[in-house]
C-alpha cells in the first residue's frame, strides 16, 4: 500500500508545518543564491580577490604580532614548573578542584 492508498496519507505530509517551513527555507535559499549570482556577475572579481587577499594578509600579520614569542612561552612554562615544585599539594588540589568543577558543569 502506498501513501496515496491510505486515508489521508498523501496530503498529511504536504500540510505539515515542518514541510511548509522546509519549503519556505528552500525558496529563500534559492532567492539568496540568485541574488548572489547577480552581485557576483556585476562585481569585478579581480578587484574583489585582491581586496580579500590584502585583508587576509593584514589579519594574518596582526595575529602573528599578537602571539607571544617562544621566549615568553618558555619563561611561563618554567615559572609554572617552579610553582608546582614549590607547592605540589596545592597544585594537585587545584587540578582536582578544576576537574571536579568541569565534570559538574559538563554533566548538566
Amino acid at each position: 500500500m502506498t501513501d496515496k492508498d491510505q486515508p489521508g496519507g498523501g496530503d498529511a505530509q504536504a500540510q505539515s508545518p515542518g514541510a511548509a517551513a522546509l519549503s519556505a527555507a528552500a525558496r529563500h535559499a534559492h532567492e539568496a543564491m540568485e541574488s548572489a549570482k547577480g552581485l557576483a556577475a556585476q562585481a569585478h572579481l579581480d578587484e574583489v580577490g585582491a581586496k580579500a587577499a590584502a585583508a587576509a594578509s593584514s589579519l594574518y600579520r596582526e595575529g602573528r604580532e599578537r602571539l607571544p614569542s617562544n621566549d615568553e612561552l618558555s619563561q611561563a612554562a618554567e615559572q609554572l614548573s617552579g610553582a608546582i615544585r614549590k607547592n605540589p599539594l596545592a597544585a594537585v588540589g587545584i587540578a582536582f578542584s578544576a576537574g571536579l568543577l568541569l565534570a559538574l558543569l559538563t554533566r548538566g
